[in-house]
Order: structure tokens, then C-alpha cells, then sequence
């Protein structure tokens, strides 16, 4: 994507970002408001604060068990189910309260943020990423018709690759991209456009290119 006079700029990078590399940063998931909870067993919070928009959703847990996540919202559901020790998953918040149930046996830590990233940090296409489990990516301003590669290594575990818009709510991801169980190679042509994050749920090593 082209950039002509005036336009806003955007980075020249060529790998998408992991959004869990923000958290060490004075505004871990670019969002100031974003909050960060841990204990040592499974727990509920009450009461998180979203706006309508795209919510990540960024933990590290150290069981051997599946680390679950669900939600009781105006959307509700099941945000995180997931083996990895350290990943993240995202959903479309609608406006209002957010109660977050949190099933482990070990300790845990979670941050909840509703990332806006600054235009620097916006990549362009042509872009990828790649890692081994859940993870969110990006952001990423994505033309009218965009293509999507993807590969996944797996004996036969799910590989899901969603497009999220910064703003989206309603609590479904603007495209749903890939949808495939086992070892995947393939390609196909979405129009999310906008600016965007991708969630990628993998039961194995991944990568994606956008073009």
C-alpha cells in the first residue's frame, strides 16, 4: 500500500508485531487503560470497563493444564482454551461491564487492553509472522482485496486465522481466513479492510504472509 503526499506514515516494517510485546512497555497493548491481573488458582474478575472495540486478551500460565478463559458480557463466552504457556486470543467487545472467569491450577498472570496503535507501528503489506501456538499480530492496514498464506505443522490440532478491525465489535471478527485442522499450506483472497490485528489459534508452528 502506496503511501502518496500527506498521507500518515506508517512503519517500514516487514514482520508483523505479537501484541504480547507491548507488555513491557510503558502501554502494554498500546492501550493506557489496559489492566493486568495474577494469582496462583483459577479466579473471577468482576467489573472490567470496554469500550466497543477489538479486546485482547494476553496471558502466561504455568500449569501443564489448558488454561481457560471465559467472559459474561453484553458478549460473552469462551475468549481462551488453549495449552500454550504464554499467548494471547482477542474478541469484539461491545460497550459496557466484562466479568472474566479464569479455570487454571497454577500461577497465572492476564492483561485485558483494547489496542489502538499509534500510526507508527501500523505495517503495510507486503508483511508476516510466524510462531507456535496462539498469538495476535499485527497491526496491519489491509487494502480492499487482500491475499493470505498460511501454513500450519500439526498432527492434526486446529489452525483458525481471523482479521479483527481496530473498532470492531459485535463479537465476530470481521473475516474469518483460514479454518483448518492438521498440517495446512494454502492461500486465499479476503476484503477486511482497515486497520487491523489478526488472531491466529494454532496446535502447532505457523506462518502467515499477507500480500
Amino acid at each position: 500500500m502506496d503511501g502518496g503526499i500527506g498521507a500518515t506514515k506508517r512503519s517500514d516494517a516487514n514482520t508483523l508485531l505479537d501484541v504480547r510485546d507491548t507488555l513491557d512497555t510503558d502501554h502494554p497493548l498500546f492501550d493506557p487503560q489496559s489492566k493486568t491481573f495474577t494469582s496462583d488458582d483459577s479466579a473471577g474478575i468482576d467489573a472490567v470497563p470496554l469500550r466497543s472495540a477489538f479486546t485482547v486478551v494476553a496471558f502466561q500460565n504455568d500449569s501443564e493444564e489448558n488454561f481457560i478463559v471465559e467472559t459474561d458480557g453484553s458478549v460473552g463466552g469462551l475468549v481462551v482454551n488453549s495449552s500454550d504457556t504464554a499467548g494471547a486470543a482477542c474478541f469484539a467487545a461491545d460497550s459496557g461491564d466484562y466479568d472474566f472467569a479464569v479455570a487454571t491450577e497454577r500461577n497465572w498472570s492476564m492483561t485485558v487492553g483494547q489496542p489502538f496503535a499509534p500510526p507508527e507501528e501500523i505495517r503495510t503489506p507486503s508483511v508476516s509472522a510466524s510462531g507456535d501456538g496462539h498469538a495476535v499480530v499485527g497491526p496491519v492496514e489491509l487494502a480492499e482485496t487482500t491475499t493470505f498464506t498460511g501454513e500450519h505443522e500439526s498432527d492434526g490440532g486446529n489452525f483458525v486465522v481471523e482479521v479483527y478491525n481496530e473498532d470492531a465489535s459485535g463479537g465476530t471478527p470481521d473475516e474469518v481466513v483460514f479454518n483448518q485442522i492438521g498440517e495446512f499450506s494454502g492461500e486465499t483472497r479476503a476484503s477486511p479492510a482497515g486497520i487491523s490485528w489478526i488472531e491466529v489459534e494454532a496446535d502447532g508452528v505457523w506462518r502467515l504472509e499477507i500480500e
